[in-house]
This record gives structure tokens, C-alpha cells and sequence, in this order.
């Protein structure tokens, strides 16, 4: 079996569409629809199905992409012993992403990458959108983690990391806390803590208030967080939360009230990596990006992709 055709398979596994999977992975529909058929006879039996005119995993495709995904990553950990081996120079990886991707995406996960593969070094800093776009651009990093949409980064090579939902805090006596779930319009003339222009966030929070007839009320700029928490414990403010966000973190948990933000079925808000258009993706960019999704799946399927 080709190592390549089984990436290709995970992703159009994931995807659940050929068409989707040929973007993600800039080659053509018909390069990826011929390694899955490839696979198939290889295997003898189907792997994929279509049903209701949607692709569907057969029983044998669900065991075969998690074993497929055991696979490529053990290939993965042999070609970076290969290149430690060969002393190939460019087994530093540095990272720039945004505020809080850390907290979203748990540390523990960066230092099970660097456990897996020992032979890459991470370097990692947080920066606004603005900057981590800049960077990565420049080619002062190899990598970004952006909390975004692909509205924003289509300059670049893109993969989704992670599905994000959007959260808001706010103080347990605040009139939304007695909602289940907040939309848009429940935010109107709502005082929100603000990130600035550097920020997807501010901009998209900005852009979807405007696509619901409104416009943003804000109480304060600053993507300081000690602030934004000062004025929701005051109750004179709401602000984002990750999804991931726990009320134990929280200096004043018994004061605060998370509530997951409506964003409709077909948005894209999420957590990506981007690399550089014009260079090839290296091996470790590669493994880094496989290493987040899967751990992503673990947490929650189906909310990885692959490379655009």
C-alpha cells in the first residue's frame, strides 16, 4: 500500500467528499477518487459508499481509517527519525498562533508531540492575527495557529485544526445568563469587550453583527485578559470565551456563566494552521498538522481537514 494513498483516504474520510478532499489536498478530484479505488482492490471490499448522494465510511472503512490513521502516523515518527538521522537542519519548527490557542488546544498537547517526536523542536510565541500572518509571510515562522475563518487566509495553505464554537462570559447575574444558548441578535446593544482589528475575532464578531442588521456595542478595546475578566466580574461587560473554556479556571468561577454562541450550521469558525502558498509543506509542518487533527478527532470527530 502507497503511504500517500492512505493520507488521502483520512482526509476523504474526513471529509466525506471527494471534491472537498482534492482542495484540501491540492491535487486533482480524480487523483483522490483513484488511491481510494486503489485501496479497494487492494483490499478486496469497498471502503466508501454513496448514500442519499452523501458519502458514507462501509463498516470496513471505519476500522480501516483508524487503523490507516495508526499507520501514517508510525511512518510519520520513522520519516522524522530519518531526518534526525540525516541531520537535516530543518527539524526546528517554529510557531507563532494566537492568544489563547494554547488554553483551547490543551498544552499537554504540544508536549505529546514533542514526546512522539523527539527529533523536532518546537518554538512557539503568541501573537495577534495581524502579526502571526506577517511572520509566517516573512517566513519568521513556519507554522501559525489562528483562531479564524478561511475568509481571512486565503493567501495562504490552510488546514482546520480543530471546529471551534464561539462562547461568551458573562457575570451570573447578567440578563443573558438565564439563556440556554445566546444568537446574535441576543447580543444586540450588549456591551462586548473588543480585540481590535488585529484580531479575526473583532472582525468577524463585527461582520456577523452587521450581517444581523446591528452594530456591535463595545464596552472596551484590549485583548489584555485581566481586563476583560475585571469588567465581566463587574458585570459591565460581556466577553469570548473558548469552547473549552472551564469555569474552575476561572479566578471567580461561582460568579461567571458560560454560554455557547448560535453560529449557524454552515460556519466555518475554527482553529487552522497556515503555512506558506509558494513553498512546499515540510515534513515537520506535516506531522505537527497530522499530530493536531488527530488529537482533535480524539477529542471530538469529524473535526479535522486536511491541507487546502
Amino acid at each position: 500500500m502507497d503511504i500517500q494513498h492512505l493520507r488521502y483516504f483520512l482526509t476523504v474520510s474526513r471529509t466525506l467528499n471527494y471534491t472537498k478532499a482534492a482542495e484540501e489536498l491540492y491535487i486533482s478530484r480524480q487523483a483522490v477518487a483513484q488511491a481510494v479505488r486503489q485501496l479497494e482492490t487492494e483490499l478486496q471490499s469497498p471502503l466508501l459508499i454513496n448514500r442519499k448522494n452523501a458519502l458514507a465510511l462501509t463498516p470496513l472503512g471505519l476500522v480501516f481509517q483508524k487503523e490507516a490513521a495508526k499507520i501514517v502516523r508510525a511512518f510519520g515518527q520513522f520519516e522524522a527519525a530519518m531526518m534526525k538521522q540525516a541531520g537535516d537542519k530543518k527539524n526546528e519548527l517554529k510557531i507563532v498562533m494566537g492568544a489563547g490557542i494554547v488554553l483551547n488546544l490543551s498544552a499537554e498537547i504540544f508536549a505529546r508531540f514533542s514526546t512522539a517526536y523527539s527529533s523536532i523542536l518546537l518554538s512557539t510565541k503568541e501573537e495577534d492575527n495581524e502579526t502571526i500572518l506577517r511572520h509566517v509571510t516573512e517566513g519568521e515562522a513556519g507554522l501559525g495557529l489562528i483562531g479564524t475563518t478561511p475568509a481571512y487566509i486565503q493567501g495562504f495553505r490552510y488546514c482546520l485544526i480543530k471546529k471551534s464554537d464561539l462562547h461568551v462570559c458573562m457575570h451570573v447575574d447578567h440578563p443573558l445568563a438565564k439563556k440556554v444558548s445566546l444568537t446574535f441578535q441576543d447580543l444586540k446593544d450588549v456591551p462586548m469587550v473588543g480585540f481590535g482589528e488585529k484580531y479575526d475575532l473583532h472582525r468577524y464578531y463585527v461582520q456577523k453583527c452587521h450581517e444581523n442588521g446591528f452594530s456591535p456595542t463595545f464596552s472596551i478595546i484590549t485583548a489584555d485578559v485581566n481586563i476583560s475578566r475585571n469588567l465581566v466580574l463587574e458585570n459591565r461587560s460581556v466577553s469570548f470565551a473558548f469552547p473549552d473554556y472551564r469555569k474552575d479556571t476561572h479566578p471567580s468561577p461561582s460568579k461567571v456563566k458560560v454560554l455557547p454562541l448560535n453560529l449557524g450550521e454552515t460556519d466555518d469558525w475554527g482553529i487552522y494552521a497556515i503555512t506558506r502558498k509558494d513553498e512546499e509543506i515540510t515534513l515537520a509542518q506535516q506531522l505537527f498538522i497530522e499530530f493536531m487533527q488527530s488529537q482533535a478527532r480524539m477529542e471530538s470527530p469529524a473535526t479535522a481537514a486536511g491541507v487546502r
